[in-house]
């Protein structure tokens, strides 16, 4: 009897737990009058250019949503209005308070009260049950189940997976623990498939900041990507970097646990009379700044060729079209300069590179741009070497560090 009694008062706390848990449908109830339609409507057209979800939140006339959701607006305020749509068909304009485009953060705000703010916490643990509530793709408010798969490793622990399916129009709305709580806010603009949500403490930290200056909005977000590169940057140049062997060269490998190295040697053939060992290295830290602008993201690339067939002509014609690497990116001439190209040789290591560095400048984003570098070994009739780097979103300076300290760390084999 007395173990039975034991056992009832050790259970008790977990079955008041279970008790207060809901499912999908109890926290959709509970909640749908807190999560609203965010639109971004054309001034001229009056018809919506895109829409995402936003969820009250610190106080009665603001909505949280995604950075990436409002976008359209920020950078053509004089084209586009930003509104809400309510469950019930009430609908109201809405003006930009904060922004946090590294965490892909926004805050907005109405004129009149929404409703009563939403509770937030931090995210459970991995493994445990997650709710989105969003509007996806214009058909009605819904919700989706998943689990927290827990933080992305090639981020900078600021996305968590998310094992659900987050749906076009479900940006920027809640997801709830397992108690009805926003831990976190949705983000369906992932590649591959892949759905992750952004921790509600980087949303209380904003709340935090005071409201922006509307007229200096691109600006403000351009500092904010310049601090962030500066840390990201910074915190490689700090390390300790792995190499790994190319045939006849050491290279730096995976120089940040946000970097994952793979082989990238095409397949061998008989009748090319040479070979080629190539490695390709990368990030998945690409931060939205515009639909044709991702900063952040870092791809170096090395290639080792090498022939004992070919004469030294048609080898050297061969390493010339090889060495073509091309910075890819949708941006615009109304977006980006044209770049600007500098070539001269480097010696590296008691080997020569012929370098060149290519930089274009944001237009709208003071201080940014996008870096590419490429280089070749020369001297050699039979073997080259070929090392490239694109950088995007950055700060010259900042990416000429990356670079040196890239080709101090060449080792050349005997």
């Amino acid at each position: 009897m007395r173990i039975l009694l034991a056992l009832c008062v050790w259970l008790a706390p977990l079955l008041a737990a279970a008790a207060d848990a809901l499912n999908s449908q109890g926290i959709f109830e509970r909640h749908e009058h807190a999560v609203y339609q965010i639109r971004v409507i054309n001034r001229e057209t009056g018809k919506k250019s895109s829409i995402g979800s936003g969820f009250i939140y610190d106080r009665a006339q603001r909505l949280a949503t995604n950075y990436h959701v409002v976008s359209e607006f920020i950078e053509k305020p004089a084209d586009y209005e930003l509104r809400y749509l309510a469950g019930d068909g009430s609908e109201g304009p809405l003006r930009l308070v904060a922004v946090d485009a590294v965490h892909d953060l926004a805050l907005v705000e109405s004129d009149s009260a929404l409703g009563t703010p939403l509770t937030i916490a931090e995210p459970p643990a991995k493994g445990a049950p997650l709710y989105a509530m969003g509007n996806p793709l214009d058909l009605g408010l819904t919700i989706a189940a998943g689990t927290n798969g827990g933080v992305l490793s090639q981020t900078d622990a600021s996305r968590i997976l998310f094992s659900g399916s987050l749906n076009p129009g479900m940006s920027g709305g809640p997801t709830f623990d397992e108690y009805g709580t926003v831990v976190g806010i949705n983000v369906s603009t992932a590649r591959n498939d892949i759905s992750f949500i952004v921790p509600t403490r980087y949303l209380a930290r904003l709340a935090a900041e005071p409201a922006m200056d509307p007229d200096e909005v691109l600006t403000d977000i351009a500092r904010q990507i310049r601090e962030y590169q500066a840390n990201y940057l910074g915190g490689m140049l700090a390390r300790t970097w792995p190499l790994t062997s190319i045939r006849g060269v050491a290279v730096p490998s995976a120089i940040s646990p946000t970097i994952r190295c793979w082989d990238a040697s095409p397949k061998v053939k008989e009748e090319n009379l040479y070979r080629q060992y190539s490695i390709s290295c990368k990030n998945e830290n690409d931060i939205f700044l515009t639909d044709k602008l991702e900063v952040g993201k870092i791809i170096y690339e090395y290639a080792w060729l090498q022939s004992d067939d070919l004469e030294p002509l048609r080898f050297h014609r061969l390493y010339q079209a090889l060495n073509n690497s091309q910075f890819g990116s949708r941006a615009g001439k109304d977006d980006v300069t044209r770049f600007t190209c500098h070539t001269r040789f480097v010696a590296v290591g008691g080997e020569t590179l012929k370098a060149t560095l290519c930089h274009r400048d944001y237009k709208h984003y003071p201080g940014l741009g996008d870096v590419l570098f490429t280089s070749a070994l020369v001297g050699h009739t039979d073997s080259g070497f070929i090392f490239n780097l694109d950088l995007s979103g950055t700060e010259i300076a900042t990416a000429l560090q990356l670079i040196e300290r890239f080709l101090r760390e060449l080792q050349w084999k005997s």
